[in-house]
């Protein structure tokens, strides 16, 4: 990263000295050292003194990636679809907890989060279980369950361990 050390006024001063160098030698000149020089300053302000008002690090954004923890994985559900003729899927699916996170506190609450799977998953048939973005599909709605009933960040996301549909 480039660092410079030159204050507003030193800056002002260097641009009124060219100014007055190039005023000797032409209208024209002036005009195009005036504006450079005016759009040095702009940068300058918004560089180094935050211009825009408001505090310096109002547009700078961060984000915090958790790092995962345990993985804590479920019984085997086998779950009626909504095919006919009738149909099953056996899924098996784990949780991600946060590093540190507690696994006592999210074993108490699985049966919650095994009955959500059951919802969304009996509600499906066997074509919406087949392929890569099927079950891209159903992690990202399994999560979203997961995340309902975890709602002080115990689980990061859900993880399929077993998909079979038969």
């Amino acid at each position: 990263m480039l660092s410079w050390s030159l204050s507003l006024k030193e800056v002002s001063k260097v641009a009124e000295e060219a100014v007055a160098e190039e005023a000797k030698k032409g209208k024209g000149k002036l005009i195009g050292i005036v504006g450079g020089v005016v759009v040095l300053l702009g940068v300058v302000y918004f560089m180094f003194l935050g211009g825009g008002g408001g505090d310096a690090e109002a547009g700078v954004t961060t984000t915090t990636v958790p790092v995962e923890g345990a993985v804590i994985e479920a019984d085997q559900m086998t779950v009626t679809l909504t095919d006919n003729p009738v149909r099953y899927a056996r899924i098996t699916f784990a949780v991600v907890l946060p590093e540190g996170g507690d696994s006592a506190v999210v074993g108490e609450r699985m049966p919650l989060l095994k009955d959500g799977v059951l919802d969304v998953v009996a509600g499906m048939n066997a074509a919406d279980l087949v392929g890569t973005q099927a079950l891209a599909s159903l992690r990202e709605s399994l999560t979203e369950k997961a995340l309902e009933i975890y709602t002080d960040g115990e689980v990061l996301r859900v993880v399929l361990t077993e998909v079979l549909v038969q």
